[in-house]
C-alpha cells in the first residue's frame, strides 16, 4: 500500500486555520448573544417598571401635540423621568401608540417634546401591542447608531393596551466588544494557519545538536529574519504608543472644548436672582427652582448631553449643589471642590478638567461662572461627559493595531528569512530572463523589490523588455487606430478589448460642396493631391482641439470630441474646431485663387448626444469608432449645411451660450421620426467660397487641354449615388433600425 502523500503547506494552513475559526466561532457566538440578551432583559425590566406606574387615564388623554402643556402629559413625563433617574438610564424613555403599520410618540422625557411624530413599528413591538407581554430586541442599527431596546405594555383595568413604554441603550460598546472578539479569533486562526504552513521537519533537521542558538549562529537567514522582526516590533510599538497618546489628547481636547462652549454660552442665561433665592431656600419646592430646572434641561437637551447639568455654590472648602436637571433633586448636598471649580470662582474664567475618575466613572467636566448684577461670581454651571467608554474604545483600537502589527512582525521575519535563504536565486532568474529576451520572448518581468546590485540588474532588464514591448505594441496599435489619444489610452490600459462604452460626445462631419463639379475634370493623382491638402488642414484642427478622427469618407471627414478621454466641454471644442476649419480653409482658398485654382467650399454638421464608442472588428483588425443617433444626425446636418455653413443641433447650441446662432426651427431630418431644432452659426463664416474666375490658372488650362483630347463624353456617377454612399456610411454609425 503506497504511503499517503504529504499535504502541501497551503492545505495545512487552510485546514488548521479553518478549524480554529470554526471552533472559536461557535465558542464566541453564544456568549456574545447571551450578553446582548442580558442587557435587553434589564431594559425590559426597566420598561415594565415604568409601564406599571403610568396612569392609563392620563396617558390616554394625550392624543396630539396640543396636549403637551396639559397636566396629563406632565404627570406621565414626571413619572418616566423619575424612573430614568432612579435606574440611571442615559437615553430618553418614551411611550408609543400603534398607528397602522407605524407607531407614534405619545410621552417622552425629552425637554423638547415631539408628540405625534411617527416611528418605525419594529417586529419585536407587535406582540407587546397585542397584549402578549413584554418584549426586547437584539442588536439593531438605525440612523443614530447601534441600540438594544426593551418594551412593556401600558394596560388599563380591562386588559386593553393603550401603548408601550420603550427603553433604549446605546450599544456601541457591545458592537465594539463583539468586533474585538472576532478580530482576535481571526488573528488566532491566521497564526495557526501560519504555524501549520511552516516546514517543521526541515527546522528540526536544521537544529541538529546545537539547539536554537546553534541554528541562529549557523543560519544567516535566521539572523536576518530576527533582525527584521525586531526592527518591525520596535517601529510598530513606538508608532502605536504615539498614536494612542495623540488620539487620547485629541479626544480630550475635543470634548473639553465642546463642554467649555456649552457652559460659557449657557451660564449668562441663568437668572442670578432666582439662583440666589434657591440657594437661600435650600429646597426644590419653589417656583424659582422649577424655572431654573427647566432652563438647565433646555441647555442639556440643546447640547445633547446624556449626563445631568447642575449649578454649584462654594461653601468654604466644599461645593454644594443648588439646581440640577435630575428628577429627584438634591439641593444643598455637598460635593468635592475640584481645582477647576476653585479656579473658576477665583478668576471668573471658564475651566475644563479631566479626565478624572470618581465612584461613578471617568469624566471630563467644564465650569463657567454665574455672575450677579455687580459682576461677582455667586455660582458655577457644570456640565460633564463620561469618557470611560470612549477611552476604552481608543485602547481597543490601539490593541487591534498592535495585533495586526504582531502579524506583520511574523510576516517580516518570514520574508527576511526567505530572502536571505534564497539570496542566490535572483541571479539565476536574471540570467534565465536575459536568455528569454534574447530568444525574442519579450513578456518578461522580474521582481524589483531588491535594492542591491541584483535588484538594479533586474530593473534594467525589465526596462529593456518594457521598451521592446512598447515598440511592438505601438507598431500594432498604429495599424488599428488613427488618433494619438486612442493610442495613449490603450497604452494606459495595456490591452485591446472589443467591448464598447456609452459616452456623451459631439460628432463633427465635414463635406466638400460641389465636389463632383470641382473634380470631374481632374485626374486621379490630382484628386488625391487636392484631398490630401484639404484633409491636412482639417486633421491639424481636429488634433489641436483634442478631437479623434474616425475615418475619411471620400471627400467627407468624420471626427468627434469627448472620447476616449472625457471632456465636459466637448460641444465647445467641436464648435471651435468648426470655426477654425472654416478660417483655415478660407486662407487656403485665397492661396488657391491667387494661383488660379478653384476654391473648395465646406459644409459642416455638428450633433451632441450619447453614443457607443469602442473597438469594432476582430482582434486582428480593429476600428475605434462611434455608433449612435448623434452620428446619424451630424451626417444629416452636414448634408443640409450650405457652402461655408456650420449647422448644429439644439444640444450643441445650448452648450455654447457665448456663440450666436440663427435658429432654423424644427427641421425634418431623414432617418428621424420627429423634426429636430437646427441652428446655424450667426457670425460671419470665414470658410465661404472665394470669388474665382475660370480660365485664369494652371488648373483650368489643364482642364481645357483634357477636354480637347477627349474623344467621347465622360460618364460620371450622378450626385444621388454619392449621397447614397454617404447615407449608408451614416447608417453604419447611427441607428441601424431607422430608415436612411
Amino acid at each position: 500500500m503506497p504511503a499517503p502523500r504529504p499535504r502541501s503547506p497551503a492545505t495545512r494552513a487552510l485546514l488548521l486555520g479553518g478549524a480554529v475559526l470554526l471552533v472559536g466561532g461557535l465558542g464566541l457566538w453564544r456568549p456574545g448573544e447571551a450578553r446582548v440578551d442580558a442587557v435587553a432583559m434589564s431594559l425590559e425590566s426597566i420598561a415594565s417598571e415604568a409601564a406599571a406606574g403610568v396612569d392609563v387615564a392620563s396617558h390616554r388623554a394625550v392624543q396630539g401635540p396640543a396636549d403637551v402643556d396639559a397636566p396629563a402629559f406632565d404627570a406621565v413625563r414626571q413619572h418616566l423621568r423619575r424612573v430614568r433617574d432612579a435606574r440611571a438610564v442615559r437615553s430618553p424613555i418614551y411611550t408609543l401608540r400603534a398607528a397602522g403599520y407605524a407607531t407614534r410618540f405619545v410621552v417622552m422625557t425629552n425637554e423638547a417634546p415631539f408628540v405625534g411624530d411617527s416611528y418605525l413599528l419594529r417586529d419585536e413591538m407587535r406582540p407587546v401591542f397585542a397584549g402578549e407581554g413584554r418584549g426586547r430586541t437584539g442588536l439593531y442599527q438605525d440612523d443614530h447608531g447601534a441600540w438594544v431596546s426593551g418594551y412593556a405594555p401600558i394596560v388599563d383595568g380591562d386588559g386593553r393596551v393603550d401603548g408601550i413604554v420603550c427603553v433604549d441603550r446605546p450599544a456601541a460598546d457591545l458592537v465594539e466588544s463583539r468586533r474585538q472578539a472576532w478580530l482576535l479569533l481571526v488573528l488566532a486562526a491566521a497564526a495557526a494557519g501560519l504555524g501549520g504552513a511552516l516546514p517543521w521537519s526541515r527546522l528540526r533537521a536544521s537544529l541538529g545538536g546545537g539547539g536554537p542558538l546553534g541554528l541562529v549562529r549557523r543560519s544567516l537567514a535566521m539572523r536576518i529574519g530576527l533582525a527584521g522582526g525586531l526592527a518591525v516590533t520596535v517601529a510598530a510599538s513606538v508608532t502605536i504608543a504615539l498614536e494612542y497618546h495623540d488620539g487620547r489628547a485629541e479626544l480630550v481636547d475635543h470634548l473639553g472644548d465642546e463642554l467649555r462652549t456649552v457652559v460659557s454660552v449657557a451660564a449668562p442665561t441663568i437668572d442670578p436672582a432666582l439662583h440666589a433665592q434657591v440657594a437661600r431656600d435650600g429646597h426644590a419646592r419653589s417656583e424659582a427652582f422649577a424655572v431654573l430646572q427647566r432652563r438647565l434641561r433646555q441647555i442639556q437637551e440643546a447640547a445633547g448631553l446624556a449626563t445631568p447639568v447642575y449649578t454649584l455654590r462654594r461653601d468654604a472648602g466644599l461645593a454644594r449643589f443648588v439646581v440640577m436637571t435630575n428628577e429627584e433633586p438634591f439641593v444643598g448636598d455637598s460635593n468635592e471642590l475640584r481645582p477647576g471649580v476653585a479656579a473658576t470662582f477665583a478668576d471668573a474664567s471658564p475651566r475644563v478638567e479631566g479626565p478624572y475618575a470618581d465612584a461613578h466613572g471617568t469624566w471630563i467636566s467644564a465650569w463657567a461662572p454665574i455672575r450677579d448684577e455687580d459682576g461677582a461670581v455667586i455660582a458655577v454651571l457644570q456640565a460633564d461627559h463620561e469618557v470611560g467608554a470612549l477611552i476604552l474604545a481608543l485602547q481597543n483600537r490601539m490593541l487591534k493595531r498592535a495585533l495586526f502589527s504582531l502579524l506583520g512582525v511574523v510576516a517580516a521575519f518570514l520574508a527576511a528569512w526567505a530572502m536571505a535563504r534564497d539570496i542566490a536565486r535572483p541571479v539565476s532568474e536574471v540570467a534565465a530572463a536575459a536568455r528569454r529576451v534574447g530568444a525574442g520572448e519579450l513578456d518578461v518581468h522580474l521582481p524589483e523589490g531588491r535594492e542591491d546590485e541584483v535588484g538594479e540588474l533586474a530593473r534594467s532588464l525589465n526596462r529593456m523588455s518594457r521598451g521592446l514591448r512598447e515598440r511592438e505594441r505601438l507598431k500594432d496599435m498604429f495599424g488599428k487606430y488613427m488618433a494619438v489619444q486612442v493610442v495613449q489610452e490603450l497604452m494606459g490600459r495595456g490591452e485591446l478589448r472589443l467591448e464598447g462604452e456609452l459616452r456623451d460626445l459631439s460628432v463633427l462631419i465635414t463635406d466638400i460642396r460641389g465636389y463632383t463639379a470641382l473634380t470631374e475634370q481632374l485626374g486621379a493623382a490630382e484628386v488625391v493631391a487636392l484631398l490630401n491638402e484639404y484633409f491636412a488642414i482639417l486633421v491639424e484642427v481636429v488634433i489641436e482641439h483634442d478631437g479623434v478622427i474616425d475615418k475619411f469618407m471620400g471627400d467627407a471627414l468624420l471626427c468627434w470630441f469627448g472620447a476616449p478621454m472625457a471632456m465636459p466641454d466637448h460641444a465647445e471644442r467641436a464648435v471651435a474646431a468648426a470655426l477654425a476649419m472654416q478660417e483655415r480653409t478660407a486662407a487656403w482658398n485665397r492661396e488657391r485663387v491667387a494661383a488660379g485654382l478653384a476654391p473648395v467650399a465646406t459644409g459642416i454638421g455638428i450633433a451632441s448626444g450619447r453614443v457607443v464608442v469602442g473597438n469594432i472588428g476582430s482582434p486582428k483588425r480593429l476600428e475605434y469608432t462611434a455608433i449612435g443617433d448623434a452620428v446619424n444626425l451630424a451626417s444629416r446636418l452636414c448634408g443640409k449645411a450650405g457652402a461655408g455653413q456650420v449647422m448644429v443641433s439644439d444640444p450643441v447650441r445650448a452648450a455654447v451660450p457665448g456663440v450666436a446662432f440663427d435658429g432654423l426651427g424644427p427641421v425634418a431630418v431623414k432617418g428621424l421620426a420627429a423634426p429636430v431644432d437646427v441652428h446655424v452659426l450667426q457670425r460671419p463664416v470665414l470658410g465661404a467660397p472665394v470669388p474665382w474666375v475660370p480660365g485664369r490658372g494652371p488648373e483650368d488650362r489643364s482642364l481645357r487641354h483634357r477636354r480637347r483630347r477627349r474623344s467621347e463624353p465622360r460618364v460620371e456617377p450622378p450626385a444621388a449615388d454619392r449621397q447614397a454612399r454617404r447615407d449608408a456610411t451614416a447608417r453604419r454609425h447611427g441607428d441601424r433600425d431607422q430608415p436612411a
